[in-house]
Protein backbone atom coordinates (compact mmCIF):
# COMPACT_ATOMS: atom_id res chain seq x y z
CA UNK A 1 0.00 0.00 0.00
CA UNK A 2 1.19 3.27 -1.08
CA UNK A 3 1.68 5.81 1.82
CA UNK A 4 -1.06 7.92 2.90
CA UNK A 5 -0.25 11.37 2.06
CA UNK A 6 -4.01 13.05 2.56
CA UNK A 7 -7.61 11.94 3.78
CA UNK A 8 -10.48 12.53 2.34
CA UNK A 9 -13.76 12.32 4.13
CA UNK A 10 -17.36 11.33 3.27
CA UNK A 11 -19.98 13.82 5.63
CA UNK A 12 -23.08 12.52 6.24
CA UNK A 13 -22.75 9.10 8.00
CA UNK A 14 -19.05 9.11 8.12
CA UNK A 15 -18.22 12.60 10.07
CA UNK A 16 -21.63 13.29 11.25
CA UNK A 17 -24.80 11.55 12.31
CA UNK A 18 -27.19 14.06 10.66
CA UNK A 19 -30.35 11.93 9.89
CA UNK A 20 -32.20 13.45 11.91
CA UNK A 21 -32.24 17.00 10.87
CA UNK A 22 -32.69 15.09 7.64
CA UNK A 23 -35.57 13.48 8.34
CA UNK A 24 -37.16 16.39 10.21
CA UNK A 25 -36.93 18.89 7.04
CA UNK A 26 -38.37 15.76 5.16
CA UNK A 27 -40.74 15.34 7.40
CA UNK A 28 -41.78 19.39 6.95
CA UNK A 29 -41.37 19.00 2.89
CA UNK A 30 -44.34 15.93 3.46
CA UNK A 31 -46.37 17.92 5.73
CA UNK A 32 -46.63 20.58 3.03
CA UNK A 33 -47.57 18.23 0.71
CA UNK A 34 -49.70 16.52 2.52
CA UNK A 35 -48.08 13.39 2.74
CA UNK A 36 -47.21 10.83 5.68
CA UNK A 37 -44.04 10.93 7.06
CA UNK A 38 -41.22 8.17 6.59
CA UNK A 39 -39.88 6.29 9.23
CA UNK A 40 -36.25 7.00 10.01
CA UNK A 41 -35.01 4.10 8.75
CA UNK A 42 -36.36 4.58 5.61
CA UNK A 43 -34.77 8.04 5.23
CA UNK A 44 -31.67 6.37 6.68
CA UNK A 45 -31.74 5.05 3.38
CA UNK A 46 -31.80 7.45 1.49
CA UNK A 47 -29.11 9.93 2.59
CA UNK A 48 -25.79 10.16 0.09
CA UNK A 49 -26.81 10.57 -3.40
CA UNK A 50 -27.64 14.39 -3.01
CA UNK A 51 -30.94 15.96 -2.56
CA UNK A 52 -32.86 16.03 -5.34
CA UNK A 53 -32.04 12.28 -5.17
CA UNK A 54 -33.64 12.30 -2.05
CA UNK A 55 -36.72 14.00 -2.79
CA UNK A 56 -37.05 11.89 -5.54
CA UNK A 57 -37.01 8.64 -4.55
CA UNK A 58 -38.80 9.88 -0.64
CA UNK A 59 -41.62 10.69 -3.11
CA UNK A 60 -41.59 7.51 -4.85
CA UNK A 61 -42.05 5.65 -1.36
CA UNK A 62 -45.19 7.31 -1.20
CA UNK A 63 -46.26 6.79 -4.73
CA UNK A 64 -47.00 10.30 -4.58
CA UNK A 65 -47.33 12.05 -8.11
CA UNK A 66 -45.75 15.71 -6.49
CA UNK A 67 -43.97 17.26 -8.74
CA UNK A 68 -40.14 16.60 -7.70
CA UNK A 69 -38.39 20.14 -8.48
CA UNK A 70 -41.22 22.36 -6.57
CA UNK A 71 -40.56 19.22 -3.76
CA UNK A 72 -36.99 19.90 -3.98
CA UNK A 73 -37.07 23.43 -3.32
CA UNK A 74 -39.70 22.79 -0.43
CA UNK A 75 -37.08 20.06 1.47
CA UNK A 76 -34.28 22.77 0.63
CA UNK A 77 -35.91 25.47 2.60
CA UNK A 78 -36.93 23.49 5.58
CA UNK A 79 -33.56 22.28 5.32
CA UNK A 80 -31.88 25.33 5.92
CA UNK A 81 -34.03 25.59 8.82
CA UNK A 82 -32.66 22.61 10.56
CA UNK A 83 -29.15 21.97 9.23
CA UNK A 84 -26.70 21.97 12.01
CA UNK A 85 -29.15 22.05 14.66
CA UNK A 86 -29.40 18.14 15.92
CA UNK A 87 -26.67 17.01 13.74
CA UNK A 88 -23.30 15.50 15.96
CA UNK A 89 -20.17 14.55 15.49
CA UNK A 90 -19.67 10.71 15.58
CA UNK A 91 -17.40 9.73 18.33
CA UNK A 92 -13.68 10.22 17.88
CA UNK A 93 -13.99 11.91 14.87
CA UNK A 94 -13.26 15.57 16.63
CA UNK A 95 -10.09 13.60 18.44
CA UNK A 96 -9.29 11.99 15.53
CA UNK A 97 -8.86 15.40 13.30
CA UNK A 98 -6.99 16.67 15.39
CA UNK A 99 -4.46 14.41 15.97
CA UNK A 100 -4.22 13.96 11.68
CA UNK A 101 -3.93 17.82 11.32
CA UNK A 102 -1.03 17.90 14.12
CA UNK A 103 0.49 15.32 12.11
CA UNK A 104 0.76 17.51 8.79
CA UNK A 105 -2.07 15.09 7.05
CA UNK A 106 -3.75 17.22 4.61
CA UNK A 107 -7.59 16.56 5.28
CA UNK A 108 -10.96 17.10 2.99
CA UNK A 109 -14.39 16.40 2.47
CA UNK A 110 -16.11 15.32 -0.47
CA UNK A 111 -19.78 14.91 -0.58
CA UNK A 112 -22.88 14.85 -2.55
CA UNK A 113 -24.57 17.44 -0.07
CA UNK A 114 -24.83 21.22 -1.75
CA UNK A 115 -21.30 23.15 -0.52
CA UNK A 116 -23.55 25.71 1.29
CA UNK A 117 -25.80 23.04 3.91
CA UNK A 118 -22.12 21.60 3.83
CA UNK A 119 -20.31 24.47 4.62
CA UNK A 120 -22.96 25.44 7.11
CA UNK A 121 -22.46 22.32 8.95
CA UNK A 122 -19.28 22.13 9.21
CA UNK A 123 -19.47 25.46 10.61
CA UNK A 124 -21.60 24.59 12.96
CA UNK A 125 -19.93 21.44 14.13
CA UNK A 126 -16.97 23.05 14.81
CA UNK A 127 -14.62 21.34 12.62
CA UNK A 128 -14.65 23.79 9.23
CA UNK A 129 -11.02 25.04 9.74
CA UNK A 130 -9.80 21.20 9.84
CA UNK A 131 -9.96 21.05 5.99
CA UNK A 132 -7.69 22.61 3.57
CA UNK A 133 -10.58 21.33 0.80
CA UNK A 134 -14.48 20.95 0.22
CA UNK A 135 -15.35 19.38 -2.87
CA UNK A 136 -19.19 19.59 -2.67
CA UNK A 137 -22.34 18.10 -4.72
CA UNK A 138 -23.01 21.13 -6.58
CA UNK A 139 -19.33 22.03 -7.40
CA UNK A 140 -19.79 21.37 -10.79
CA UNK A 141 -18.50 17.76 -11.26
CA UNK A 142 -19.97 14.30 -11.69
CA UNK A 143 -21.43 13.71 -8.39
CA UNK A 144 -19.78 10.33 -6.41
CA UNK A 145 -20.05 7.56 -7.33
CA UNK A 146 -18.21 9.01 -10.38
CA UNK A 147 -14.32 9.68 -10.08
CA UNK A 148 -14.38 13.67 -10.73
CA UNK A 149 -15.25 14.90 -7.10
CA UNK A 150 -12.34 12.57 -5.81
CA UNK A 151 -9.82 13.67 -8.49
CA UNK A 152 -10.70 17.13 -7.79
CA UNK A 153 -9.94 16.85 -4.37
CA UNK A 154 -6.86 15.54 -5.02
CA UNK A 155 -5.73 17.68 -7.30
CA UNK A 156 -6.48 20.76 -4.48
CA UNK A 157 -4.65 19.10 -1.81
CA UNK A 158 -1.88 18.14 -4.28
CA UNK A 159 -1.36 14.41 -3.70
CA UNK A 160 -1.90 11.48 -5.74
CA UNK A 161 -4.79 9.11 -5.85
CA UNK A 162 -2.33 6.24 -4.77
CA UNK A 163 -1.53 8.02 -1.62
CA UNK A 164 -5.06 9.83 -1.33
CA UNK A 165 -7.33 7.68 1.87
CA UNK A 166 -11.02 7.93 0.87
CA UNK A 167 -12.92 7.33 4.51
CA UNK A 168 -16.80 6.69 3.49
CA UNK A 169 -19.95 4.85 4.78
CA UNK A 170 -21.50 3.65 1.08
CA UNK A 171 -21.14 2.26 -2.21
CA UNK A 172 -20.87 5.53 -3.50
CA UNK A 173 -17.50 6.28 -1.73
CA UNK A 174 -15.89 3.03 -2.50
CA UNK A 175 -17.10 3.37 -6.26
CA UNK A 176 -15.84 6.75 -6.44
CA UNK A 177 -12.63 6.07 -4.47
CA UNK A 178 -12.10 2.80 -6.85
CA UNK A 179 -12.91 4.79 -10.25
CA UNK A 180 -10.30 8.14 -8.99
CA UNK A 181 -7.47 5.26 -7.77
CA UNK A 182 -7.56 6.21 -4.21
CA UNK A 183 -7.52 3.48 -1.50
CA UNK A 184 -10.93 3.24 0.22
CA UNK A 185 -12.09 2.55 4.01
CA UNK A 186 -15.34 2.08 5.28
CA UNK A 187 -16.84 2.69 8.86
CA UNK A 188 -20.19 0.30 9.68
CA UNK A 189 -22.41 2.94 10.79
CA UNK A 190 -23.15 5.00 8.31
CA UNK A 191 -25.72 5.32 5.89
CA UNK A 192 -25.12 2.67 3.09
CA UNK A 193 -29.02 2.08 2.14
CA UNK A 194 -29.38 -0.86 3.90
CA UNK A 195 -26.00 -2.65 2.56
CA UNK A 196 -23.97 -4.52 5.02
CA UNK A 197 -20.84 -2.26 4.97
CA UNK A 198 -18.84 -6.11 4.75
CA UNK A 199 -20.82 -6.78 1.04
CA UNK A 200 -19.37 -2.49 -0.43
CA UNK A 201 -15.79 -3.83 -1.38
CA UNK A 202 -13.48 -1.29 0.52
CA UNK A 203 -10.00 -1.73 1.06
CA UNK A 204 -10.60 -2.41 4.74
CA UNK A 205 -13.30 -1.36 7.36
CA UNK A 206 -12.28 0.53 10.64
CA UNK A 207 -14.72 0.45 13.70
CA UNK A 208 -14.76 4.65 13.82
CA UNK A 209 -12.31 7.23 12.47
CA UNK A 210 -9.60 6.39 15.64
CA UNK A 211 -8.83 3.21 14.17
CA UNK A 212 -8.34 4.88 10.82
CA UNK A 213 -6.25 7.36 12.58
CA UNK A 214 -4.46 4.84 14.31
CA UNK A 215 -3.66 2.78 11.11
CA UNK A 216 -3.06 6.07 9.07
CA UNK A 217 0.00 7.29 11.33
CA UNK A 218 0.58 4.16 12.34
CA UNK A 219 1.43 2.63 8.81
CA UNK A 220 2.86 5.96 7.22
CA UNK A 221 6.45 6.59 7.01
CA UNK A 222 6.01 10.09 5.89
CA UNK A 223 3.94 11.42 9.28
CA UNK A 224 4.58 11.39 12.68
CA UNK A 225 2.16 10.69 15.50
CA UNK A 226 0.42 13.64 17.14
Amino acid sequence: MHPIRAVLFDLDGTLADTAGEIGLALEHTFSDLGLAPLPDAEVRELIGRGVASLVERALQRRRAGADVAAAVERFEAAYARTVGTTAALYPTVGEGLARLAAAGVPLGVVTNKSRAFTLRLLDRLAVAPRFAVVVAGDDGWPRKPAADMMRAACEKVATAPAGTLMLGDSANDVLAARAAGCPVWCVPYGYNEGRPVGTLGADRVVADVAEAVDRVLGVNPVHSRA
